[in-house]
């Protein structure tokens, strides 16, 4: 009896080796840091616009709050007036606005409506090394 038909060879290829080449690595690599610097770009833009947003939260806010107070003080006949020009504001409702400052202006913009007035505030603070600008307004009338 022939045994060698039996007998089993296995023939070893060079193609099939196993791991990873240095291009593929190289190009893995190189993937990866384009990811990480991608993602490390977008962290830098949302933590900029988070701040950005969170600063004109505080202004708006800030002139929310004197718009109330000066609407509250319109009279029966409106008179033109700036209660407040241009006032540095100080506590804690502006503490990372840099220096804001605050305006308060109470027109007539119906001549012939004259117990309406409008009042309008102006919040103007720094923001990245550029002035920004807040604005609200409302009609008013005696109470």
């Amino acid at each position: 009896m022939n045994m060698n038909k039996y007998i089993v060879k296995h023939k070893s290829s060079p193609t099939s080796n196993s791991g990873f080449s240095a291009v593929e690595l190289i190009v893995t690599l190189f993937i990866a840091v384009l990811f990480l610097f991608m993602g490390y770009t977008l962290f830098g833009t949302i933590v900029t616009s988070g701040s950005q947003n969170r600063h004109r939260a505080q202004a708006d806010n800030v002139a929310f709050d004197y718009l109330r107070r000066y609407e509250s003080t319109v009279g029966s006949t409106c008179a033109a007036s700036t209660p407040v020009n241009n006032v540095a504001l100080t506590g804690t409702s502006a503490v990372d606005l840099g220096t804001p400052a605050v305006t308060v202006n109470i027109t007539c913009p119906n001549g012939t409506l004259t117990a309406l007035s409008l009042v309008k505030v102006t919040v103007t603070y720094q923001e990245g090394g550029s002035q920004r600008n807040v604005y609200h307004e409302v009609f008013a009338t005696a109470q």
